[in-house]
C-alpha cells in the first residue's frame, strides 16, 4: 500500500486557514462608539434609554459592515421612542447619526425629551355601567395621582392593584377587560380608563388536600383559617399556606381557589403539598479561643406518629481544646446528650407540647456540673410575631465550685414570652425583638443546700436599615437579668448570671466578664446588664464586615444596674452570607481586661451575634 504525500507548505497553508478566516472576520467588523446627549441631569431617563438600546447592548459585538451598523441604528429608533413614551415623553424628538469616517465609527443619539405628560383623569367602571361593588376606587389608591408623570409602567401596576383591591373585597375572579390610555397633546395630559368585570362575590367551598402520604389529613385541615361558606379573603389563603408550612413536614405548600367560581360564587379550594423526608441527620462545629473546639451531631424524625411530631436525639461535645474549669480534677470535654419531642397543635391549633430531657457534664470556668434536666412546656402562638409559653422543669445533680459542692434538686415553673417583629430570623435588617422569662425555683426532695428563688430576664434588640437596601444595618441590644429571694451563696452556680463570650460581651472569655474569686474563677451574680451595638456592612452580596462594641456587668445585688465594673470589648467581624444564614467570624479585644484575661478572642458560629 502506498501513502499519499503532501508538500509541507500545503499542509501549513491548510492549518492556517481557520486562523486567517477569523482574522479576516475581525477585520471586516465595524467597531463603534455611542454617545447619548440631551439628557444631562436626568439619570433615570438616560439609564432607561441605554438599557433599551441595542446599540449600547451589542457594542462589544460590532456589525460586519457600515450598512449593518446603520440598520442597527434604525432598529434602535423604534425602541428608544417606545421607551420615551413609556416614561411619559410623548413629544420627544430623537435623532440618530452614524459617522463611519472615523475609527472607531461614531454613533450619536441626540434626544430632546420635552416636558413629561401628566395624569389627568382616572376612571374605573364596569362594562355594563353598573357601579363597582363597595367604595369607589380612587386614583390615589392606584398610585395614578393627577399631575404626576404619565409613565406606562405605573398604568400596568395600577391595573394589578385594581384587581388585587377587588380580590381583597371578596371578588376573587375580578378582571380588567379593557384598559384605555388617551393622550391629549394640547395640554400634555393622559386620561386612563379601566373597564372591570368584578364577577361574583366568592365564598370558600369545600377543600381538597392533595399529596399527603404519611401526614394525617386532619392536621392540615386544622390549620385552615376559614370555614365553608365564609367570604373569600386572599389574606386567609396566604395565612393557610404559611401555617401549614410551619408544621415543618412539607417541602412545598400551595393553596389556591378553583379556576372558575362555583354556584353563587361558592368555590372549592385545593391544598397541594409535597412531604419532606421523614429522617434528618446533621452536625455542626463551633470554636472560640477560650472554649476551644466543639461540635454536635443529631438525628431527627419529622413525623413520628403522623401528626408532624418531631423527635430529635442530639449529642454535643464542647471544650475539645481550650481552657478547662479550674475546679475540675479531670480534663474531660463537656458533654450533653439530649432527647427533644415536639407535638404541634396539642389540644388546640398553633399550640405545641415540648418535652426535653438531657444529661449534662460540663466544666465551664465557674463550676463543674453533672446533672439531669427534664422539661415539659406548652408553647402557644398568639400571632405570627408573638409567642408565649409555660411549663415545668426540674434539675437534679451536683454542681461544684472551689468553695462548695451543691447537691441540686430543683423544680421550676418557667414562663416566657417572645415578640419578633423583624424581617429575618438569622439575619434581620429591620424591626425589633423582645423576650422575657420568669422562673420561680423551688428546692425539692429535702434539699437543704439551696433556697427558693425567682429568676427573670428581659432582652431586646433593634435593627435599622440605614440606606434601605440591606447593605448598611445598625443593630443594638440590651439584656437585663435579676434573681430575688435568696443570697448568692444559696443559689446554685449554674443558675446565676454570667457575662462574657460570643453571645455576650465579645473580647472576653466565656463567663469571664464579671466578678471572680481569689482563684480567678467567675463567681456569677444575682443581676446582669448587657449592652451591644454593631454596624453590619455588606461589601458584596456574600461578604460583610461588622465592627462591634459590647459591654456588660454582673453584680451580687438583685436589681440590675452598673454597680459592678463595666467590662467593655470591641472588635471586628466577618460575615459570609449563605442561603441558610450568615457564617460568623468575630475577633474581639477587651478594653479593660483583668489580670489573666486573653488579649483577644475568636468566635465562629452560624447566624448573627444577636
Amino acid at each position: 500500500m502506498t501513502r499519499a504525500r503532501f508538500p509541507a507548505a500545503l499542509l501549513l497553508a491548510l492549518a492556517l486557514l481557520p486562523s486567517a478566516a477569523r482574522a479576516q472576520d475581525e477585520v471586516s467588523k465595524v467597531p463603534y462608539e455611542v454617545e447619548l446627549t440631551g439628557l444631562e441631569g436626568d439619570d433615570t431617563l438616560s439609564t432607561l434609554l441605554r438599557e433599551s438600546s441595542s446599540l449600547f447592548e451589542l457594542k462589544e459585538d460590532p456589525p460586519p459592515s457600515v450598512i449593518g451598523l446603520e440598520r442597527r441604528a434604525d432598529a434602535d429608533r423604534d425602541r428608544l421612542e417606545t421607551a420615551l413614551r413609556s416614561a411619559g415623553h410623548y413629544d420627544a424628538r430623537l435623532e440618530i447619526r452614524v459617522d463611519p469616517s472615523v475609527q472607531p465609527a461614531r454613533v450619536s443619539i441626540a434626544v430632546e425629551p420635552g416636558p413629561a405628560y401628566r395624569f389627568k383623569a382616572v376612571t374605573v367602571r364596569t362594562g355594563s355601567g353598573a357601579p363597582l361593588p363597595g367604595p369607589a376606587i380612587t386614583a390615589d389608591e392606584l398610585s395614578l395621582k393627577p399631575g404626576e408623570p404619565a409613565r406606562a409602567p405605573q398604568v400596568v401596576d395600577a391595573q394589578n392593584k385594581l384587581v388585587q383591591t377587588l380580590a381583597g373585597r371578596g371578588y376573587a375572579f375580578a378582571k380588567v377587560t379593557d384598559r384605555r390610555a388617551v393622550v391629549d397633546h394640547s395640554d400634555r395630559t393622559m386620561d386612563v380608563t379601566f373597564v372591570v368585570e368584578p364577577g361574583p362575590l366568592a365564598h370558600f367551598g369545600s377543600t381538597r388536600i392533595e399529596g399527603l402520604e404519611q401526614v394525617d389529613e386532619s392536621l392540615v385541615r386544622g390549620r385552615l383559617p376559614w370555614t365553608p361558606g365564609e367570604p373569600y379573603r386572599p389574606a386567609l389563603i396566604e395565612r393557610a399556606r404559611t401555617d401549614i408550612a410551619k408544621l415543618g413536614v412539607f417541602d412545598t405548600v400551595r393553596v389556591q381557589l378553583a379556576d372558575q367560581p362555583g354556584p353563587d360564587g361558592t368555590t372549592p379550594v385545593t391544598v397541594s403539598v409535597a412531604e419532606r423526608k421523614r429522617h434528618v441527620l446533621g452536625a455542626g462545629v463551633v470554636y472560640s479561643t477560650t472554649d476551644g473546639l466543639g461540635g454536635n451531631v443529631y438525628w431527627g424524625h419529622r413525623n413520628l406518629f403522623g401528626g408532624a411530631e418531631q423527635l430529635r436525639l442530639s449529642l454535643e461535645v464542647g471544650r475539645l481544646t481550650g481552657d478547662s474549669s479550674s475546679t475540675s480534677k479531670l480534663d474531660l470535654p463537656d458533654l450533653r446528650f439530649g432527647v427533644n419531642f415536639r407535638k404541634p397543635d396539642f389540644l388546640a391549633p398553633k399550640q405545641s407540647l415540648v418535652l426535653d430531657f438531657s444529661v449534662v457534664t460540663d466544666n465551664p470556668p465557674a463550676y463543674e456540673r453533672v446533672a439531669g434536666l427534664l422539661t415539659a412546656v406548652i408553647e402557644r402562638e398568639i400571632s405570627d410575631a408573638l409567642k408565649v409559653s409555660a411549663g415545668l422543669t426540674s434539675e437534679r445533680g451536683r454542681v461544684r465550685t472551689a468553695e462548695r459542692t451543691y447537691q441540686v434538686s430543683l423544680l421550676g415553673v418557667p414562663l416566657g414570652a417572645t415578640y419578633d417583629g423583624t424581617d429575618n430570623l438569622l439575619n434581620p435588617t429591620r424591626g425589633y425583638r423582645l423576650a422575657g422569662t420568669l422562673t420561680p425555683w423551688f428546692p425539692v426532695g429535702g434539699n437543704e443546700s439551696t433556697r427558693r428563688f425567682l429568676a427573670g430576664t428581659v432582652t431586646g434588640s433593634a435593627y435599622y436599615d440605614v440606606v434601605g437596601d440591606g447593605r448598611y444595618v445598625a443593630a443594638a441590644r440590651v439584656g437585663l437579668g435579676s434573681i430575688v429571694g435568696a443570697p448568692l451563696a444559696d443559689i446554685p452556680p449554674d443558675r446565676r448570671f454570667y457575662a462574657g463570650g460570643g453571645g455576650s460581651v465579645r473580647g472576653y472569655g466565656f463567663q469571664k466578664a464579671g466578678p471572680r474569686n481569689i482563684a480567678n474563677d467567675p463567681t456569677g451574680g444575682r443581676s446582669l446588664v448587657e449592652l451591644g451595638v454593631e454596624m453590619r456592612v455588606k461589601i458584596t452580596d456574600t461578604i460583610g464586615l461588622v465592627p462591634f462594641l459590647d459591654a456588660g456587668t454582673v453584680s451580687d445585688r438583685s436589681v440590675p444596674g452598673l454597680q459592678g465594673p463595666l467590662r467593655v470589648g470591641t472588635g471586628l467581624g466577618l460575615r459570609y452570607y449563605t442561603d441558610f444564614g450568615p457564617l460568623r467570624v468575630d475577633v474581639g479585644v477587651p478594653l479593660n481586661p483583668e489580670p489573666g484575661d486573653s488579649r483577644w478572642q475568636l468566635y465562629l458560629s452560624l447566624g448573627q451575634a444577636f
